[in-house]
Parts: C-alpha cells; structure tokens; sequence
C-alpha cells in the first residue's frame, strides 16, 4: 500500500519539477514582456478576485478575509487594463504591480498575519460588520478615485516619474485634477487605508496611515520638482490653486478646491469625455 501511495508522489513531484525547470529556462516566463508570465498574472489576478467574491457570498467566517482579497486583487488588475488603454508600448508584467517592492509586500504580509493573530485572539473584535462595511466603502471610492485619475490622464499617467519631459507631455489640469493635484496618489492613499479599516486591523491602520503617508510626501515632493522643470509657469500657478490630494502634505488639511462647483465641474469633463 505504501508503495502503491509514494509511487504516485513520486510522478508529481517529478512532474513539478520539471514544470519548474521549463518555467526558469523558458523566457516567455522569465522576461516581464514575456505573454506566459503577463497571462500567468492575468489568471492568478482572476483566481483571487473570484475567491474572494465567493468568500464574501458565502463564508460566514472569512468573509471579512474576502473582501480585502478582492479589493486587492481588483486593484492589481485594473492597474494592468489602463495601462494597456493608454500606454500599450510599455505593458508588461510589471504593470500588474504585483511586484511594486519589498516594502509592499512586507506591509501585505504583516496585515494579513495581523488579522488572522487578532481574529484567533479576539475574534469578537472582528465580527463588527459595520466596520467592514465602511473600510470597503473607503476602498472602493480610493480605487475609484485612482481609476478615475489614470482615466482623465489617459498617456499622461505612468507608474514611475518621468524624469524626462516626453514629446506629447502634456498637464492634465481637467476633470478630477480640478479637484487636486495628485489623485492616483490620493487614491492609493485611501484604498490602501481601507484595505486595513475591512480587517478592522487597528495597528495596520495606524502603520498604513503613516508609512503611506511619508511615502506620498516624498514622491510628491520629487515628482512636482519635475513637473516644475517641464512646465514652468503653468505648474507653478496650478499648484498654489488645488491641493496634492493627501491630507496635510503641502500644510493643507481642507482644501478650497473640492468646492461643490469644482466637483460639478470635474464630473462634467468626465462625462464629456467619455461622451466623445
């Protein structure tokens, strides 16, 4: 009998082992243009979202767990599907973020251990749904916000800054940039907060809140010497007129720009826009 289970064993494990070898020597795997690895992602994405939708359904102990998985997962791939809109020549698997940094994975991780320590420890803690309920509603509107941005910027957004002034730059100062100055960063911000507010994590909460926070300003404050350079006199009137879109960033915490008419404005151009 022992013979008749290891036997089997045996055939998968050499199986595997010899997927893992054509993998690492194949580079349509190894290379992050590669279309093995970059649909590899897409399916892996799908198997996540759609796990954690069922979780949500029809868990009524990980449910909590399954909205975090598919907030996350719908993040990493809507990263993807814009940049293939609007800058299909640099799409690769990187465009997932699914690699953005150690640091990113290390603050997933934690979270994740977090929830579950807490979940073993005070599981009582967890079962306040109302919580959960608004840290979706937060995540959703920072994704919404940050989709939105990427949207409005269309070939103008990129995921690393530019350092170099392209040929068809241009500033974006329509739509949600009425509202402020950096609303794919602001809505990262809020995402990631609400991601933790869904796992009612209250030391990730605090941690996401400062390390996000730190993280912003000093982007913002590279990027903007950029932009400075690139457009001299434009930037520098836009940006004494809209706030960056993180709290207190630039020593602005409620900021004249989100104005009820700056926002019927910003929603205006959007629709305009998706009406041509």
């Amino acid at each position: 009998r022992i013979a008749s289970c290891i036997a089997p064993m045996a055939t998968v494990a050499t199986a595997f082992d010899r997927l893992c070898r054509v993998i690492q020597s194949n580079e349509q795997f190894t290379d992050t243009k590669g279309l093995a690895r970059v649909g590899a992602g897409g399916f892996f994405l799908g198997l996540t979202l759609m796990a954690g939708l069922q979780l949500v359904i029809f868990s009524p102990t990980l449910g909590q767990f399954g909205a975090y998985v598919f907030c996350i997962s719908l993040f990493h791939w809507l990263e993807f599907f814009l940049t293939s809109l609007f800058n299909p020549h640099t799409l690769s698997f990187d465009s997932y973020l699914l690699n953005h940094s150690p640091e990113y994975h290390t603050a997933m991780g934690a979270s994740v251990v977090e929830y579950f320590i807490e979940s073993l420890v005070f599981p009582s803690m967890k079962n306040f749904w109302p919580v959960t309920c608004l840290g979706v509603t937060i995540a959703l509107t920072g994704q919404t916000i940050r989709t939105w941005a990427m949207w409005e910027a269309a070939s103008n957004f990129t995921h690393q800054i530019a350092e170099v002034k392209r040929e068809n730059h241009q500033l974006v100062v329509d739509g949600i940039y009425r509202l402020c100055r950096h609303p794919s960063y602001c809505g990262w911000f809020w995402w990631a907060l609400g991601t933790q507010v869904i796992l009612i994590n209250p030391v990730s909460i605090v941690a996401y809140a400062l390390v996000s926070w730190r993280f912003f300003r000093d982007r913002i404050s590279i990027e903007e010497n950029y932009l400075d350079e690139f457009f001299p006199e434009k930037y520098q009137k836009y940006r004494r007129e809209v706030w960056s879109g993180i709290p207190g960033v630039d020593g602005v915490w409620v900021p004249n720009s989100l104005r009820l008419s700056s926002l019927a404005a910003a929603l205006g151009v959007m629709a305009n826009k998706s009406d041509t």
